[in-house]
């Protein structure tokens, strides 16, 4: 099997998006992923996209870092953290991002933005969209701007 990292576009998103029912949570996240000042990879192999992750800006320098949990993700999780892990300072760089952020509920992730090098910032009351408690995680990059 050959690897490729590459930017993501909107036909690696659809190809992803193929087995998902077209909902609004799908409609809204082509939009974030793609949007103006964002920047996301796509991970090939063979060339077909197989995992996506990136950076949605949030304006002032500042953006919110997202994965695509698919089940390649679930299946080959030590490369897709890798390659995450040594892809985000370039990301970071082409949106101009100093700060990049992320949320997870309470225990389902930490261990995953640990190995990115976030910084575990607290904990927030009733911000999940069900109205549960999530933690914050932050990284910051010295960029150019």
């Amino acid at each position: 099997m050959q690897y490729q990292v590459v930017p993501l576009n909107i036909d690696h998103l659809d190809r992803l998006f193929a087995d998902q029912p077209e909902s609004e949570l799908v409609i809204q996240s082509r939009l974030a992923y793609l949007s103006p000042g964002s920047s996301a990879l796509c991970l090939l192999e063979d060339g077909i996209p197989v995992f996506c992750g990136g950076i949605v800006s949030l304006q002032w320098h500042r953006g919110e870092a997202w994965i695509l949990p698919n089940h390649f993700f679930r299946s080959h999780l030590k490369l897709c953290l890798k390659i995450l892990r040594d892809q985000m300072p370039r990301l970071a760089s082409l949106g101009k991002f100093r700060r990049v952020q992320a949320t997870c509920l309470n225990g389902s992730s930490a261990k995953l933005f640990y190995v990115l090098g976030f910084d575990y910032e607290g904990t927030m009351k009733k911000f999940g969209p069900g109205g549960e408690s999530c933690q914050m995680w932050a990284r910051v990059f010295e960029v150019g701007i």
